[in-house]
């Protein structure tokens, strides 16, 4: 499919590829179709980003986060969801010794056939639509401090010793094209972390609050629940599957602008938006969620989140078939949303689950009537 032959997008369009795109990543893997669904709304959900390049906001891809054991087919499903939007996709593991330039890239002299040399820049794996950082929490501070200036600004600043990127050069994050020189052109771009738990902390630096911030969902990825879905985990149900794809990045971004464009907030969810995010905060809190606010809560969740919750919400909204976000839709994705984000208390941090802990709040909260 090309630019100039893609269909245009409205409704039944978008529904269409939503749905296609749903299944098609699934098709070969089984207990994740929870997992799997809250990823969806990442491919298609649009929010401001400053852009350091045209220093400027732009719409930008969201970042996520999965948490779980390993072997739950966190790559697999990634990769599934790359292939059905024919994304440039690349897998980093985290480690300690990584410095920025071993993601971000390098320039290199080569020498030609001739005899003649030239500078030569390599890419990184960061330069790709959809990255996949296992493990994260094992990179140093100096590297995950780039990592975050790419989800951040769609941007990564590599120095050289010489040649043009002597005082640091800017490049995008990451163009359609996949020409790291293309400045103007469309871009796609979207980090997703792993972190492991249950007893695999050893060697780990805690993820800072600035990138959990920045995060838009954070999934957990179990075991599956159903025993059917496990009986179904053979080497005969998934050798020889192949992810067909669907469409491309250029209908993708098409389908999130046209999402973006006509899915309104209403009052109602506005203001269930600004209380619920109000009351994560021990200084703000109101009413019956304070005791508990007050009591395992340090530090709430910052307005930068009412841009990455209203988003969600949105294509939320859309892919059940809604044009207009009510308080259930909010109430809907709060959970993947804000849970990541609150910061407990000194020594709370094992006697509360956050997710727990959220829905608690929620609960507590008396939802504005819908008419």
């Amino acid at each position: 499919m090309t630019v100039e032959t893609r269909p245009a997008v409205d409704r039944d369009r978008a529904n269409e590829v939503v749905q296609r795109f749903q299944s098609e990543s699934t098709k070969w893997l089984y207990g994740l179709d929870d997992a799997a669904r809250i990823l969806s709304w990442a491919f298609f959900t649009l929010l401001p980003y400053t852009d350091k390049l045209s220093q400027g906001k732009k719409l930008r891809q969201p970042h996520l986060m999965f948490r779980g054991p390993t072997g739950t087919g966190k790559t697999d499903l990634v990769s599934a969801c790359a292939m059905a939007i024919d994304a440039k996709f690349e897998r980093i593991q985290g480690l300690p010794t990584y410095m920025p330039e071993d993601i971000l890239g390098y320039e290199t002299i080569v020498e030609e056939v001739d005899g003649s040399r030239k500078i030569h820049f390599k890419p990184g794996k960061l330069m790709a639509h959809i990255v996949l950082i296992d493990e994260d929490n094992r990179l140093s501070g100096k590297t995950k401090a780039a990592v975050l200036e790419g989800m951040e600004e769609s941007s990564a600043t590599l120095n050289s010793d010489y040649g043009d990127m002597a005082e640091g050069k800017m490049l995008p994050l990451f163009p359609l094209s996949c020409d790291y020189n293309d400045i103007d052109g469309p871009r796609f771009f979207m980090v997703i972390c792993t972190e492991n738990i249950f007893g695999e902390e050893e060697g780990t630096f805690a993820n800072p609050v600035a990138q959990l911030d920045r995060t838009t969902l954070s999934i957990n990825m179990l075991d599956p629940e159903s025993e059917d879905d496990e009986l179904n985990i053979s080497a005969h149900n998934v050798v020889g599957k192949k992810v067909q794809k669907l469409t491309n990045l250029y209908e993708v971004l098409d389908i999130a602008q046209y999402i973006f464009d006509n899915v309104t907030m209403s009052d109602y969810a506005q203001q269930y938006k600004v209380r619920l995010i109000r009351n994560t905060r021990p200084h703000r809190v109101q009413g019956r969620a304070a005791r508990t606010v007050k009591e395992y809560i340090k530090v709430g969740i910052s307005p930068r989140v009412h841009f990455h919750l209203e988003a969600v919400a949105r294509t939320f909204a859309f892919f059940n078939g809604d044009m207009v976000i009510t308080p259930d839709h909010i109430k809907a994705v709060a959970e993947p949303v804000l849970a990541h984000r609150l910061v407990l208390r000194e020594g709370m941090e094992f006697s509360v689950d956050k997710e727990d802990l959220l829905n608690r709040i929620v609960q507590d909260m008396e939802v504005p009537p819908w008419k």
